[in-house]
C-alpha cells in the first residue's frame, strides 16, 4: 500500500464516518483505513458482516470533494500520522483522529513538544477568568504552548491571556476550521489562526456537534503534555478532556475554588480523586516540563527575623514588653532560665536589633519583615 493511498483514505474516512462511531474505530483496528474505505465504497459492508452502511448516505457527495484544494483555498494544510507537524502525543489515543486540518502558521509538532492544556467551565466566574489569565501569563513566560479549545469561560480566557503575552496558543475546534464557534468568539478565532494553530479533525464546512465537542476533547488531552482545569463544574464537559489525559498517563491538574461555588465542584471532585492541586503557572510548568529545569520555587510565609532563634532567646524574647521595660528578674523567671542565661540571651537579642536596655531594664524592639 502507498503512502499516498492511506492518506487519501484517511482524509475521505473523516468525511464518511464521525470520530467518535465505535463500530467504525473498531473495523479500523481490524482492517486498516484503506480497507474500511474500500468496503465503505463498494457495497457497505466488513468481513464477518459487519454493516456500513451508516457511510454509505455520505459516499456520494464525499467523492465529489477535493479536499486538498478545498484546505489550499482556505490556507489551510491536512495532516495524517507519520507527517513532519504530526503530534506525536495523539498516537497515543485509543481512537486517534484519522487526520487534522490546521490552519495558521504555527507548526502544530513543534508548538505541542512543550504545551499545555488548560480547560474549564464556559459559564466561568471573575475568579476563574482571573486565576487562567495569571497562570497563562505565567506559562508563557517559561516558553509554554496554551492548548485549549475557544469556548466560551475559561478556554476563551486562557487563548486572550496568552495572546495578550505574545504566546503561542492552539485552539481545536469541534467543527471545521473555516466555522468559528462560537460566533461571539470569531474575533479571537481568527486572532489565533494568524499566530497560532488552529485544529480540527471535522472537514472544512463541518458544523459543531454536542458529540463533536465531546470528541476533540480527547484532541486537546493528546496534544498537550499535560492538562489543567480551573474551574468545572460536576457535569461539566471539562473533566472528559482530563480523563483522557489520565488515560494516556499525561499529568492531571486542578485549581481549587470556593467550597461554596457550583463552578468549583467539579475541580474539587477531580482533586479528590487524584489530580494535582495546581495554583499557578509555576507548579503547572513543574508537573509538565523537564525534570529539574522547570521546578516551582519553593512557596513560604513571610519571614521574620525571629524565625532562626533558639529556644532560648525566643523563650526570653516572648516576655519582652514592646512599649515598657521589664526587670532582668521578671523576665527571668518568667522564661525559666537562669540568670546567667537570661542575661546571654538578653545581649544576643542586642547583638541582634530584637531587644534593647533601658535604665530600669530590658524592651523589645520592633520586628519586621525581612
Amino acid at each position: 500500500m502507498r503512502a499516498d493511498d492511506e492518506r487519501r483514505a484517511r482524509i475521505l474516512l473523516s468525511r464518511l464516518a464521525e470520530p467518535y462511531d465505535e463500530r467504525i474505530q473498531q473495523v479500523v483496528a481490524e482492517h486498516g483505513v484503506v480497507d474500511t474505505v474500500g468496503y465503505a465504497l463498494r457495497d457497505g459492508r466488513a468481513p464477518g458482516g459487519v454493516d456500513l452502511g451508516r457511510l454509505t448516505a455520505r459516499v456520494a457527495r464525499a467523492r465529489t470533494v477535493d479536499d486538498e484544494r478545498i484546505a489550499g483555498r482556505l490556507g489551510a494544510r491536512i495532516l495524517v500520522p507519520g507527517d513532519p507537524e504530526w503530534p506525536d502525543g495523539l498516537d497515543q489515543l485509543e481512537q486517534p483522529p484519522w487526520c487534522l486540518w490546521v490552519s495558521g502558521p504555527g507548526d502544530l509538532a513543534a508548538l505541542s513538544g512543550r504545551s499545555v492544556a488548560v480547560v474549564g467551565a464556559r459559564a466561568s466566574t471573575a475568579y476563574g477568568d482571573h486565576v487562567t489569565a495569571g497562570l497563562c501569563v505565567d506559562l508563557v513566560a517559561r516558553g509554554f504552548t496554551v492548548v485549549s479549545g475557544a469556548a466560551f469561560g475559561i478556554d476563551a480566557a486562557a487563548h486572550r491571556a496568552t495572546l495578550s503575552a505574545e504566546g503561542s496558543t492552539v485552539a481545536v475546534l469541534a467543527g471545521g476550521v473555516d466555522v468559528p464557534y462560537p460566533r461571539a468568539n470569531t474575533d479571537l478565532i481568527d486572532r489565533i489562526r494568524r499566530t497560532g494553530a488552529l485544529v480540527s479533525e471535522t472537514p472544512p464546512g463541518g458544523a459543531p456537534a454536542r458529540m463533536r465537542f465531546l470528541a476533540r476533547n480527547r484532541i486537546i488531552a493528546g496534544v498537550a503534555l499535560g492538562t489543567v482545569v480551573v474551574e468545572a463544574g460536576l457535569r461539566s464537559g471539562a473533566r472528559s478532556t482530563l480523563k483522557h489525559a489520565r488515560e494516556l498517563g499525561r499529568p492531571v491538574m486542578a485549581v481549587p475554588g470556593s467550597v461554596e461555588s457550583l463552578m468549583s465542584q467539579g475541580t474539587h471532585a477531580e482533586i479528590r480523586i487524584g489530580a494535582e492541586l495546581v495554583t499557578d503557572g509555576a507548579e503547572v510548568a513543574e508537573l509538565v516540563g523537564r525534570i529539574g529545569d522547570d521546578l516551582a520555587p519553593v512557596k513560604q510565609g513571610e519571614r521574620r527575623a525571629t524565625d532562626g532563634l533558639t529556644e532560648d532567646l525566643r523563650r526570653v524574647w516572648q516576655w519582652l514588653r514592646p512599649r515598657s521595660s521589664s526587670a532582668v528578674d521578671d523576665v527571668m523567671a518568667r522564661s525559666g532560665l537562669t540568670l546567667r542565661e537570661t542575661l546571654g540571651a538578653l545581649r544576643e537579642l542586642e547583638r541582634a536589633g530584637l531587644a534593647e536596655e533601658l535604665l530600669d531594664g530590658w524592651q523589645r524592639r520592633p520586628v519586621g519583615a525581612r
